[in-house]
């Protein structure tokens, strides 16, 4: 789902990066309140190269970028545990396409960590999904849930990402 506006004031794209599946949202704002652009999730085939895996991600990333024209990305600063070194590996290549997008279209990165986000947004570092969720379909008083959950947190990065930088109050 989309809505098309040139009205706004500023536009971040938030992106939950994954190898498997990529959120993103694009929020735009205006003098007074924002609202939710664009969201979805980039899924990619567990049976092709991680090469191939990771141009899906970029060529997305790229074509929301150049659609949309965003004044920053934000991005969800990752945690990996020890016990999985191939996983870290892994986020480690799917922000670095992400970041080359970002890098080869001048947009300004933020990286939020996700504790953050739900303290920002929920009043508590340990919120759900759930009401996370809530949270950002309550800012922007939207009358669906925001699916995949992948995209709700890419919603909820844009959010604290452009109030951080000043660029929209709630």
């Amino acid at each position: 789902m989309e809505k098309v506006n040139d009205n706004h004031c500023y536009r971040a794209i938030g992106i939950d990066p994954g190898l498997a599946a990529t959120g993103y949202a694009v929020v735009g704002t205006f003098a007074k309140g924002g609202e939710l652009c664009r969201w979805g999730g980039i899924k990619t085939d567990s049976k092709l190269e991680i090469p191939q895996r990771l141009q899906i991600i970029h060529n997305n990333i790229i074509e929301i970028v150049r659609k949309w024209q965003p004044t920053v990305m934000v991005v969800e600063d990752v945690y990996v545990f020890d016990r999985y070194p191939k996983a870290a590996i892994q986020l480690g290549e799917v922000r670095g396409v992400i970041y080359l997008a970002a890098q080869d279209n001048n947009i300004k990165v933020v990286k939020i960590r996700p504790t953050e986000v739900k303290s920002c947004l929920a009043g508590n570092g340990r919120a759900t999904k759930e009401q996370v969720n809530r949270a950002v379909s309550r800012i922007l008083t939207l009358q669906e849930v925001i699916k995949p959950d992948h995209a709700s947190d890419a919603a909820a990065l844009a959010l604290v990402g452009l109030s951080r930088l000043g660029y929209y109050v709630w």
